[in-house]
């Protein structure tokens, strides 16, 4: 059974070897889940989760679904093919099949990456909940990874004249899909927004700042010949309450309770005054008053 993608297990262990013979989207398919995470997911297992999100629009709820639903599972499917044609097939050597394998399946050539790049989406997002615009983040942000590396910063492409000419031309494919993908996104955003237009269907959009209100804002204090002449309510209302507050405590917070209980010089006489302020209650701030905490 495949390892729940889950966890960042180790992925340089000697009881696993690795084998980039089949670097096909066959060989993947056997060890793909919708249950795993796409911010740990290569490049080529997110196509995978394009395909799988065809697999789920099959049930149109309304007329609104019904009219994206195919025009989502188009795009998906011309994501999928163009990717497979573009990397997985037609290789030229055993060396450019390993580099594209390591680099687009990850370095064990089963579409998990140990260390995820930063992709943009929750960390705990699923491809059976991920949505197009999603999925589409994450596989951008693996291409441009890919493209944007230097090889002469990796010691065995500096090593190794074949590999570095392979990886070259891996970056020269992956800037060309690159263009691909954004007339995909393109497509898809202006076919969003011309339906949502027909049905009248409005987004959803985060509420604005608003202002901040009088009382939060800093009052503006005149002065007169160098004194205050004018003075904030907020401050006015504050020296109330200090006031009220420095009033209370000049009454005794005790009151004579009746005690019997002996302690080692003595026993306590009737009537002793005790505090009955509670350690555990919470104090008052100056100038602000606190809720009843039940």
């Amino acid at each position: 059974m495949a390892q729940e993608q889950n966890t960042n297990a180790p992925t340089n262990s000697d009881s696993q070897p690795v084998s980039f013979t089949d670097v096909s989207f066959a060989h993947l398919k056997t060890q793909f889940k919708d249950t795993y995470k796409v911010s740990k997911g290569s490049a080529s297992q997110v196509v995978l989760g394009f395909q799988s999100m065809t697999e789920r629009l099959t049930s149109p709820q309304n007329e609104y679904q019904q009219t994206l639903y195919p025009k989502l599972k188009q795009l998906c499917t011309d994501v999928y093919t163009r990717y497979e044609t573009s990397f997985l097939t037609n290789f030229e050597s055993d060396v450019e099949r390993q580099v594209v394998g390591a680099n687009l399946n990850g370095n064990r050539n089963n579409g998990s990456l140990y260390r995820s790049i930063p992709s943009g989406v929750n960390r705990t997002l699923t491809y059976n909940y991920a949505q197009f615009g999603q999925l589409m983040r994450v596989l951008v942000s693996r291409l441009k990874f890919v493209v944007q590396r230097d090889p002469n910063s990796v010691q065995r492409y500096k090593e190794n004249q074949s590999e570095f000419t392979a990886y070259q031309k891996l970056q020269t494919t992956a800037s060309t899909f690159l263009d691909f993908l954004t007339t995909v996104s393109n497509d898809w955003n202006s076919f969003v927004n011309e339906t949502r237009t027909k049905f009248s269907v409005e987004t959803d959009q985060r509420p604005q700042r608003t202002e901040r209100s009088d009382r939060t804002q800093r009052p503006r204090v005149q002065r007169e010949n160098g004194t205050r002449v004018e003075r904030s309510e907020r401050t006015e209302r504050t020296e109330r309450s200090v006031r009220t507050q420095r009033t209370d405590q000049t009454k005794p917070s005790y009151k004579p309770v009746r005690t019997s209980t002996s302690t080692a010089t003595g026993t306590s006489g009737e009537g002793e005054w005790q505090s009955v302020r509670n350690n555990g209650q919470r104090s008052r701030g100056r100038g602000r008053s606190h809720p009843v905490i039940v």
